[in-house]
């Protein structure tokens, strides 16, 4: 049996293997195989990681997935330089350079972020937690306006408790045939903070001369009264109504008498008033009053031998000005 050789092949002989491409290292997302590093740069504050770790707080990871390019590319979306006292963010042809000269890398990552997320996707950040310093800072919360209706209104103070009036008088009676002014000093006293409040006075006068009758006569008053007053407020000025019952020891002598005596008699009848002071709630401020007293039964007058010379007068006028103290 012939046996023919084989023909081996020369090493020199064999056909090259075609040229293999290298293969390219590609780096996946953290927590997305397949997906490319999607921030990339030769920063070292910050560090890129450290930016996709903040983007993943900011936007919604499913937004990522679907926001981000597919694997295979050759550019990263996001691109980080440090220029020392700055570094920029580079993004879909938008860049951003920030000047943070205290290099904090973890700040430089939330602003770098913060960068990219409003980008991708802007909506999301309304419900993302945002950085504490600025330029990412989440804005104070808007004040609400204060309702009209619960504004303050600025009041006036109350009223004092009690208040003391002090003058000096005048108070004279206009029928009579000469007029008599008794001068003298009055006081009035009120109490209580109301619109309508009670009110006592007297006054303390000296002996007038006076004729009733053709009788000359030294004629002693001394006045009483007792009455409710009514105030009106005002900003300046407080005006004021007084009305009461008056009551008065009256003394009259004969001048001109061989024998002369000094009976007491009594009035008894109304009063009102009028008043204004400044309007100052507590301490001393001026007052100045006006008054008027009706009697409808006034004392009769008799000097022998000619019998009843007359009556003392029906009405009584006064004034009176000082100085009005209020206590609360």
């Amino acid at each position: 049996m012939l046996a023919l050789p084989i023909p081996a092949h020369a090493a020199d002989d064999a056909q090259p293997d075609e040229p293999t491409e290298p293969s390219s290292s590609v780096t996946s997302a953290p927590g997305f195989p397949g997906l490319p590093d999607p921030v990339v740069g030769e920063s070292l504050c910050p560090v890129p990681d450290a930016i996709w770790q903040e983007l993943v707080t900011l936007v919604p990871r499913e937004h990522l997935i679907s926001r981000l390019r597919a694997p295979g590319t050759k550019s990263a979306p996001i691109r980080v330089e440090d220029l020392g006292a700055t570094f920029r963010i580079s993004l879909v042809e938008k860049s951003r350079e920030y000047r943070e000269e205290a290099r904090d890398c973890a700040y430089r990552a939330k602003v770098a972020a913060l960068f990219a997320a409003l980008i991708i996707d802007p909506a999301a950040l309304l419900e993302a937690g945002l950085c504490e310093r600025p330029p990412c800072s989440t804005p104070p919360a808007p004040v609400p306006p204060v309702p009209a209706a619960t504004k303050a209104i600025p009041t006036l103070p109350p009223q004092p408790l009690v208040r003391i009036e002090l003058g000096p008088a005048l108070i004279t009676g206009l029928d009579g045939e000469h007029l008599a002014a008794h001068w003298g000093g009055a006081l009035r006293l009120t109490l209580g903070r109301g619109r309508l409040v009670p009110v006592l006075g007297a006054a303390a006068l000296w002996p007038a001369d006076t004729s009733i009758g053709g009788v000359r006569l030294r004629q002693w008053r001394l006045p009483v009264d007792l009455g409710v007053r009514a105030t009106l407020s005002g900003s300046r000025i407080d005006l004021y109504g007084e009305v009461g019952l008056a009551f008065a020891l009256l003394s009259e002598r004969g001048l001109d008498l061989y024998i002369a005596r000094s009976p007491i008699g009594m009035e008894l009848g109304g009063r009102v008033g009028l008043g204004a002071r400044l309007a100052r709630r507590a301490g001393l401020t001026p007052f100045v009053s006006l008054q008027a007293e009706f009697l409808p039964d006034p004392p009769s007058v008799s000097a022998r031998p000619e019998g009843l010379a007359g009556r003392t007068p029906y009405v009584w006028m006064g004034a009176c000005a000082g100085a009005s103290w209020g206590m609360r």
